[in-house]
């Protein structure tokens, strides 16, 4: 049977708590502890599957708290734009009109990608209400640039965007010397399965 054959399996996102295993997620979203294979099938998961150390995380692992993909009624069917929610579209830092007084939006994984380019660029710590959002690469400005810096701003960017509940893994995350410049790169895989490339 062909991908366009194959009916595509219905899901909505739940909430982890601190302490669960995927045998309690599966009896408080399902009803029925004995469904917990179908969330390891559903989020790719790898064991122990969820844990409350965040400074263990391995690829498909969720983190406490992080949420995870349930199995769902067809009419509860995920979409992309629901998934990565709706924002206004920033073109160069600034927002962009449609020509007709409105502004214009981006929804999806588009969005997705522009919210986690912005996390990247924001110095954590910058935003009062969220001190924990933002990157810290911003640490590495003015210091010498070398092999030290090269690898602090690749790791940089990859604990901000493993912070990120919209994402599932981060495969990659690479940083190279340009004259004064660190150039980093990352390539992040969402829940859904799409591949976010950042510069």
């Amino acid at each position: 049977m062909g991908d366009f054959e194959r009916e595509s399996i219905a899901w909505r996102l739940a909430n982890t708590q601190y302490g669960d295993t995927l045998q309690l997620v599966a009896a408080r979203e399902l009803g029925d502890a004995s469904r917990w294979p179908e969330l390891i099938w559903l989020n790719g998961l790898s064991s122990p599957y969820i844990t409350n150390d965040q400074s263990s995380t391995v690829p498909n692992v969720i983190i406490a708290g992080a949420q995870i993909r349930i199995p769902a009624s067809r009419s509860l069917v995920s979409r992309d734009d629901y998934n990565f929610e709706t924002d206004c579209l920033l073109t160069n830092k600034l927002l962009s009109d449609d020509g007709h007084g409105d502004f214009l939006v981006v929804s999806g994984s588009t969005n997705l990608k522009q919210q986690l380019q912005h996390k990247i660029n924001t110095p954590r710590g910058q935003a009062t209400r969220h001190p924990d959002y933002g990157c810290l690469i911003w640490h590495i400005l003015g210091t010498v640039n070398g092999e030290t810096a090269a690898a602090l701003g690749s790791q940089y960017v990859k604990t901000a965007l493993l912070t990120d509940y919209r994402l599932s893994s981060v495969k990659s995350s690479l940083a190279k010397i340009v004259g004064d410049a660190v150039i980093v790169t990352a390539v992040a895989v969402a829940i859904d399965g799409k591949v976010i490339e950042l510069s």
